[in-house]
C-alpha cells in the first residue's frame, strides 16, 4: 500500500472518502469523493498529467539528471579513502582514526536514505532531494575547512545522514515508468550508483597526486563539492515527478481555468483534501515506515542484506 493510500485510509472521521464507478470515452474509472462532497483528482482521471505520460526523451533526460545525482553521492562515499593519509598526517592521528570518516559516512548514509524517502512521498521528490543535496554540499564545505579531526568526522557523519539519493532517486523511476518497463530506468540508475563508487578511487588518485594549492586531502572534498553543486543545479531544472503533487497542481490549474470562465469547478488534488498533521506521532509514523517494511517484508530484508555486503566489499570500511 502506498503512502498516499494510507493517508486516505487515515482521514479523520469527518473526511472519509467514497468511491463511485464512472465511465467515459476513455474507459472506466473510480471517482473518489470526500464526505463534504469534494471530488478528488486521481491518476485514472488525469493520466496525461503524471510522470508516466512524459515522452520517452523527457523521461530519459530526467533519468540522466538523476543518474548524475547518484554518481555524485556515491563518488562522495567512495573517494574519501584517498584523503586518509593526508588527514592522518595533518591531524596527527592514526590511519584507523582517519578511516572513521568513511565508516561514519556509510553508517549515517544507511539511515539517511530511509529517513528522507518517506518525506518525498508527502511533499514531492524535488524539494526533498534539493534539501538533501544542499545539506550534503554544506557539510562538504565543513569537511574541507575542518580545523581538527573531530570537526571533519562530524561533517562526514552529517553528510551521510543528509544523503537521500539512494532512495528518492529510485522512487523517481517508479514515478516515470510503469511496472512493465521500470527495469530499464531502474537498471540505468543502479548502474550510475555502482559507477559512482568505482569513480571515487580512480579520480581520487589523481586528486591526491596533482590537486592544489593547499593539502591534497582537502581537495578531495572540494571536488565533491563542485560535483555536488553541479548535480544540484541540474536537478533544479527538471520537473516534479511525484504523481500526487502533479495532480495537486493540475487540480489547481483546472479550478483557475474554470474561474476565468465564470464557473465553480469541484475538483481537488489528493493532498489538498488531506489535513496535514505534522505532529510528533505523525512524524514518527512516517519515519518508521521503511524500518517496519525491513522487519515485515522478507524481500526488503534480503535485498538490504545484499546491498550491505556490496557496500562492505566496495568501500572497504
Amino acid at each position: 500500500m502506498t503512502t498516499q493510500a494510507k493517508r486516505f485510509e487515515e482521514l479523520d472521521a469527518d473526511k472519509k472518502t467514497t468511491e463511485q464507478e464512472k465511465t467515459t470515452d476513455e474507459g472506466l474509472y473510480f471517482e473518489k469523493k470526500t464526505a463534504d462532497g469534494k471530488t478528488i483528482l486521481t491518476e485514472d482521471m488525469a493520466p496525461e498529467c503524471i510522470g508516466t505520460a512524459f515522452p520517452a526523451w523527457k523521461k530519459w533526460l530526467i533519468a540522466a539528471v538523476v543518474a548524475n545525482v547518484q554518481l555524485s553521492m556515491n563518488f562522495n562515499a567512495s573517494v574519501y579513502n584517498n584523503s586518509v593519509a593526508g588527514v592522518s598526517e595533518e591531524f596527527q592521528v592514526s590511519e584507523y582514526v582517519a578511516k572513521l570518516g568513511q565508516c561514519l559516512f556509510l553508517v549515517a548514509y544507511a539511515f539517511g536514505c530511509e529517513l528522507w524517502a518517506p518525506w518525498s512521498e508527502e511533499f514531492g521528490r524535488k524539494p526533498i532531494l534539493q534539501a538533501s543535496l544542499l545539506l550534503v554540499n554544506i557539510f562538504d564545505i565543513g569537511a574541507a575547512r575542518a580545523p581538527n579531526i573531530g570537526t571533519m568526522l562530524s561533517m562526514r557523519f552529517l553528510g551521510g545522514l543528509s544523503s537521500a539519493g539512494g532512495s528518492v532517486t529510485l522512487g523517481m523511476v517508479a514515478d516515470l515508468w510503469g511496472p512493465d518497463t521500470q527495469q530499464y530506468g531502474l537498471g540505468f540508475i543502479v548502474w550510475s550508483s555502482v559507477a559512482g563508487s568505482v569513480m571515487g578511487p580512480l579520480l581520487g588518485g589523481f586528486i591526491e597526486q596533482f590537486a592544489g594549492p593547499g593539502p591534497a586531502w582537502r581537495w578531495v572534498f572540494y571536488v565533491q563539492l563542485i560535483w555536488g553543486v553541479f548535480a544540484q543545479l541540474t536537478h533544479l531544472c527538471i520537473p516534479e515527478t511525484r504523481s500526487s503533487i502533479m495532480l495537486d497542481k493540475e487540480a489547481k490549474r483546472r479550478r483557475k481555468e474554470a474561474a476565468k470562465a465564470g464557473k465553480d469547478l469541484n475538483i481537488w488534488g489528493p493532498n489538498e483534501v488531506i489535513q496535514r498533521r505534522l505532529e510528533f506521532k505523525e512524524v514518527l509514523v512516517i519515519w518508521s515506515r521503511p524500518f517496519e517494511m525491513l522487519c515485515r517484508e522478507p524481500i526488503v530484508l534480503f535485498c538490504s542484506a545484499l546491498r550491505k555486503s556490496r557496500f562492505t566489499v566496495r568501500k572497504k570500511c
